[in-house]
């Protein structure tokens, strides 16, 4: 007779319904565990048990959303360290909402709220002092070993991008997503001077179609022998390029499109229901009854605590957003091209505290494409080159409230492991293309990626740092926050790579560039790939 005990989600929902809040505790490594899980995330065992907290904690971070007050007016979403050492997203129930305070001492109850209990907290004062808690554990990022084998280093140089492409990037009114992808996707081969014949390997990857590689064969008349639709959010065409070289050095294939399209900004399914229907296809239980404003307030959360823990300014942040905005000026395919201030930045409406709106990615429509062939091939067709010479993904969690350290993403992982395959280094870098959903996003991924030191962004990107005639040029096509955004943006930082690369960027072209970055971010910070691109002089 099968088991009928419900699983630890439902157990763990009843008891909150019940108004009692339980957290699990490993009996193999003594560690607590929220949230809750059939087995220990730090060592494996199976045995864990229900245990009542001591319900005191402490505000990691926290971000005030921007409500209309018809809607119910503003609310705070807060991520709580509790004593134990686990860490939990909630709200802390104080007016106004915005007076919560990093580091200030709570206290969990439990509430119902549409029909459901959830755990809210209190401030509190005369808690047990913060010091005596359980620092929360490191998980994967503990590691800073560097997984890089001869089989990888071997990889090096041995593929090469022939042609890129975008299409309809801003407003693509009257197009589907199927047909903004095809578009780029035969420019794409176009530009590498071949025929979509020619093609037989496949990655691609939708937000909203599990199966997306199969229409996307049967409507560009291609029978791919390698297909990959890995879908990691943002990150997944950067990720893409380091399976696709393995299947072109076994010679499963020889040509590799890599191709996306969303029409997010003039299709009726737009954002607002993507949203809706991610938390049926992508349901993040232990967040969303505290409405997020997702992704929004999870990178809100993340900038709050570099704010907090280094001192980071929004006018530092403010310095990504116009720096983006500069380059966008030079770009004829950018779809935000005016003027942008600091001031401009800083008095936007705010939507997720400290982020407004002009700290956030555009809403647009676009495709993009890119194709991989073996380097000795490369060497033969029209376009000049441009060599894969280090790539890496990494993934330490999905939820931002299972985040180990907000200031420090996987981004350390991919990069230092694709730094490693390329034989290179930061400082050899001619351009930066990172994913900047949200200018937290370039801060972190400067540290991150080894630019400058653990808390220094903010001040290593003042000044016009990353602008144009900066000291290092980022983003050089106006990236997510000024060029396009069409939902997922990592496809469009290889192919800034890549024009860079090549010479032909015009206007934006930063003179004799041999090396690039391409830097894919998905989810909610949650995974991470890099990709060093060279031309023949950097093999």
């Amino acid at each position: 007779m099968s088991d009928t005990t419900p699983g630890v989600q439902a157990q763990h929902q009843a008891q909150l319904n019940a108004g009692q809040f339980l957290i699990q505790r490993c009996t193999g490594c003594s560690q607590h565990v929220y949230f809750p899980r059939e087995s220990c995330p730090h060592c494996g065992a199976h045995d864990l048990q229900w245990v009542a907290p001591s319900g005191y904690g402490t505000v990691y971070s926290t971000t005030t959303i921007a409500r209309k007050p018809e809607a119910g007016g503003n609310y705070n979403v807060s991520l709580i360290d509790l004593d134990e050492g686990v860490r939990l997203m909630s709200r802390v129930e104080v007016q106004p909402v915005d007076a919560v305070q990093m580091g200030q001492r709570v206290q969990a109850r439990v509430v119902q709220q549409g029909g459901q209990g959830v755990v809210v907290f209190d401030p509190v004062v005369g808690a047990p002092a913060a010091t005596a808690a359980q620092p929360v554990p490191r998980g994967p990022a503990a590691s800073a070993a560097i997984h890089t084998s001869s089989g990888l280093q071997a990889l090096r140089g041995s593929a090469a991008i022939a042609g890129v492409a975008t299409f309809g990037c801003g407003e693509a009114t009257g197009f589907t997503e199927m047909e903004v992808l095809a578009h780029a996707a035969r420019a794409a081969v176009a530009d590498a001077g071949l025929k979509m014949s020619d093609i037989d390997g496949l990655c691609t990857a939708s937000v909203l179609s599990t199966m997306w590689p199969m229409p996307v064969t049967e409507y560009l008349g291609i029978n791919p022998r390698y297909i990959n639709s890995t879908m990691i959010g943002g990150s997944s065409f950067v990720a893409h390029i380091l399976p696709a070289m393995m299947a072109l050095q076994a010679g499963q294939c020889n040509a590799v499109l890599v191709c996306y399209g969303s029409t997010q900004r003039s299709s009726t399914f737009g954002r607002a229901e993507i949203a809706k229907a991610r938390r049926v296809m992508d349901p993040q239980p232990y967040e969303t009854p505290f409405e997020p404003m997702q992704p929004l307030s999870a990178y809100a959360l993340a900038a709050r605590r570099h704010m907090h823990q280094f001192g980071t300014t929004r006018r530092q942040l403010a310095e990504v957003a116009v720096a983006a905005r500069q380059w966008a000026q030079l770009n004829p395919e950018a779809f935000l091209r005016d003027p942008l201030t600091i001031d401009d930045v800083l008095k936007a409406r705010m939507v997720s505290d400290p982020l407004t709106v002009r700290d956030s990615c555009l809403v647009t429509d676009g495709g993009g494409a890119f194709v991989l062939v073996r380097a000795d091939r490369a060497t033969t067709l029209p376009k000049k080159p441009v060599y894969v010479l280090g790539n890496a993904t990494a993934n330490w969690n999905r939820q931002i409230s299972s985040m180990h350290d907000l200031t420090v993403t996987a981004a350390s992982q991919s990069g230092r492991e694709a730094f490693a395959m390329a034989g290179l280094a930061p400082k050899d870098m001619g351009v930066v293309e990172l994913y900047d959903a949200f200018t937290i996003n370039t801060l972190l991924f400067l540290e991150d990626l080894g630019f400058c030191a653990k808390g220094e962004g903010g001040a290593f990107v003042e000044n016009g740092a990353i602008a144009p005639g900066g000291r290092l040029a980022v983003n050089t096509n106006g990236g997510g926050l000024s060029c396009t955004h069409p939902g997922m943006y990592g496809i469009f930082t290889v192919i800034e790579a890549v024009r860079q690369l090549r010479g032909e960027a015009g206007a934006r072209q930063v003179a004799g560039v041999q090396t690039a970055l391409a830097h894919g971010n998905g989810g909610t910070l949650s995974s991470q790939s890099t990709a060093i691109l060279g031309t023949a002089e950097a093999l």
